[in-house]
């Protein structure tokens, strides 16, 4: 696919992730670049601006906000990753970033890696491996929560969002797909390993609000499908629940895929379904021949 007329320079974007990369810790924000894709992690905000909030491909955003909450021990509501402290930020290169939250008794490490394809691919991925630590000497009651809202196509109408289940009934799937006169938009979440003990599909800012309003949040088993109504697009939730040994860890592996296609116009449709009629013939003839 081709991109919109105002497509960034990337190599421009390329120097502002370097700046983005030497500046990383002061403004706890980070950049991820490769190829045809790019990716800006709020390391340390708040409510709908923390965490992944732009994932651009071929120069147009697919991405609000995906991000992660959490309720450990004796919390009585859900608080953002970020809020745990002790932030180390390491990014070898322009592609990775790790990233670790720690107050010494538990920590969530997060590692990012974006792989681009070629410019115009319209295709892009991103795989993140979570890592949540119990320093202390006893055991520790875990609830990990993800949060995604995406703006497929750079908004999030006409959006339809469902998830699935592995064979032991545990989340492990978001499907969205996008569809309208221009662009024709798929994204696969897949969860690796393990699955998910709940899951929620909603309209935004529903499970946002219930994330943030104070009290625990057990998400409602609702896989959908969904679709935008109005401005307000589908938002998805994963929850793991999970009890930490002490001195011991938790893992999880995820990963995202996106592909952005273009819809011919009715004219190109047209002479693309002629094409191929006409060596459906082409072929017939030389058959009978």
């Amino acid at each position: 696919m081709k991109g919109p007329k105002n497509r960034f320079s990337w190599a421009a974007l390329s120097l502002a992730a370097l700046l983005a990369v030497a500046s990383s810790v002061q403004a706890q924000i980070a950049t991820l670049v490769d190829n045809n894709s790019s990716a800006i992690i709020n390391l340390n905000g708040s409510g709908n601006t923390a965490g992944m909030i732009n994932w651009t491909v071929d120069g147009i955003n697919q991405l609000s906000q995906q991000w992660f909450w959490f309720r450990a021990g004796s919390m009585n509501s859900e608080q953002a990753i970020n809020t745990i402290g002790g932030l180390t930020i390491t990014q070898p290169n322009l592609r990775t970033l790790y990233t670790s939250y720690f107050n010494g008794q538990f920590g969530v490490r997060v590692d990012y890696l974006l792989t681009g394809f070629s410019l115009g691919s319209g295709i892009s991925d991103i795989s993140e491996s979570i890592s949540i630590t119990n320093a202390s000497a006893s055991p520790l009651e875990f609830h990990f929560f993800q949060y995604s809202y995406f703006a497929l196509g750079g908004n999030p109408g006409d959006t339809t969002v469902q998830l699935g289940k592995n064979l032991r009934g545990l989340y492990n799937e978001a499907s969205v797909t996008k569809n309208n006169p221009i662009y024709s938009v798929a994204l696969s979440e897949t969860v690796v390993s393990p699955g998910a003990n709940h899951g929620e599909v909603a309209l935004y800012p529903d499970t946002l609000g219930r994330l943030s309003d104070g009290g625990p949040t057990t998400l409602n088993d609702n896989s959908g499908p969904i679709s935008t109504v109005g401005t307000n697009g589908p938002t998805w939730a994963f929850e793991w629940d999970f009890v930490i040994a002490p001195g011991s860890s938790v893992g999880i592996s995820k990963d995202k895929y996106l592909q952005v296609r273009l819809v011919p116009e009715p004219s190109t449709a047209a002479l693309l379904g002629l094409g191929a009629l006409t060596s459906v013939l082409i072929c017939r003839r030389k058959r009978s021949r």
